[in-house]
């Protein structure tokens, strides 16, 4: 089967939809019988498969990098129609069999095409529901963009082939708002078992190491709750706390939150991580954490990259007690999950296990003997059997 995996923004690139994209295509590849062409814009100069994947990619994984005109003097825009215009072209000059997108309005624009090939949707959200949270109270202008994503995000559940989400939360919560038929399946995000299996090998103890690492790793985004992790420093005695990504306005952004807090001094900002080196920064850590907040996305329909990374790298989680996490964790067997945007729990939780070594261990162990059912490897080898499966029935 032939794919094209179509994105509009640049792949390889760092931000987490990117390096998501590029490890998922990448698995499709590798599945017998499978070809997989990733049309995305040219990615900038230094930007590698390599530094994400840590190896050179499958071969029958093919990059086809477009013109990316956004932001040049004869196009001074930041829209993406100039991109599906590129695409639709490529996929009238190449036969594919199946196409596989995440952009909501390029899934729309290549459903109104009437190609004549079947489109794979693969949601991590509901995007009408993420709009009014991160809005609030609307505006007439903001209504009516609300009223169009939610025409949008019904015609894509719609019409598309098949729809992927990534937790049974966001299956239900399609279901429930649309009121699609459109068959479902539920994928979680997953992990490069060997890459991470590879770090943990040549992990070493720390020369010097006194003091136990808890560590957050990820973007930097207000609905990952960082905020309640610095809010849990006063309350830990012992160890430091390590916030590794995100850009440098939202660094500073909590840089400011916690300059006045008695647990400044126990907060350490690392700064962006380069994709090649994240295995290496949870190596360094003793405790990995995930303090979801309440929203929709944190709550349910988000299936963190970072959450399969830790457990390969067999660290004990201190996460957000929510129903997306549920679906991966059980508390007190792989993890310990605490109440979100709750700063005393969360500090109680890294307090046992900051005192407890072997609690650690335990966690950890059970956790990455988990993470074996999370490979990108499984989760193509799923995707691809049930897409073949739709395929069969719509030509029956």
């Amino acid at each position: 089967m032939r794919i094209a995996y179509i994105n509009p923004q640049a792949v390889p690139d760092t931000l987490p939809s990117c390096l998501q994209i590029l490890q998922f295509a990448e698995a499709l590849a590798a599945v017998e019988g499978s070809q997989v062409d990733l049309l995305t814009p040219t990615p900038s100069k230094g930007a590698t498969p390599e530094m994400v994947l840590g190896r050179t990619p499958h071969e029958r994984l093919r990059f086809q990098p477009q013109s990316d005109h956004r932001g040049r003097w004869y196009f001074p825009f930041s829209s993406n129609r100039a991109f599906h215009r590129q695409a639709l072209v490529w996929l009238r000059r190449n036969a594919v069999d199946a196409i596989y997108v995440r952009n909501l309005k390029l899934a729309e624009a290549l459903i109104r095409e009437q190609l004549g090939i079947p489109i794979f949707f693969e949601t991590h959200e509901l995007f009408a529901q993420s709009f009014c949270e991160h809005h609030g109270k609307l505006g007439w202008r903001a209504s009516r963009k609300l009223a169009t994503l939610r025409r949008r995000e019904s015609f894509v559940y719609t019409h598309v082939a098949g729809l992927i989400a990534i937790t049974h939360a966001l299956a239900a919560d399609i279901r429930s708002e649309y009121g699609v038929e459109t068959p479902i399946l539920v994928a979680a995000d997953a992990v490069d078992l060997e890459l991470a299996h590879g770090s943990r090998q040549s992990e070493s103890a720390r020369p010097g190491a006194t003091e136990t690492i808890v560590l957050y790793l990820g973007s930097l985004h207000r609905w990952k709750g960082v905020e309640t992790l610095l809010d849990a420093a006063p309350l830990l005695p012992e160890g430091v706390i390590h916030i590794a990504g995100g850009g440098a306005t939202r660094r500073a952004e909590l840089e400011q939150h916690v300059a006045s807090s008695p647990g400044k001094n126990r907060i350490r900002f690392l700064g962006e991580v380069p994709p090649c080196s994240r295995f290496k920064v949870i190596a360094d850590a003793d405790i990995c954490v995930l303090p979801l907040s309440n929203t929709s996305i944190g709550s349910r329909y988000t299936s963190p990259l970072k959450l399969f990374e830790y457990m390969a790298m067999g660290k004990a989680i201190v996460a957000s007690d929510h129903p997306s996490i549920r679906e991966v964790l059980v508390d007190g067997k792989n993890a310990l999950l605490v109440p979100a945007e709750n700063p005393v729990a969360l500090a109680d939780a890294l307090n046992v296990l900051i005192a407890n070594p072997e609690i650690r261990k335990q966690l950890g162990n059970a956790a990455e003997i988990l993470s074996r059912e999370f490979s990108w490897s499984a989760r193509a080898k799923n995707v691809t059997r049930w897409a073949e499966h739709i395929m069969r029935g719509s030509h029956a």
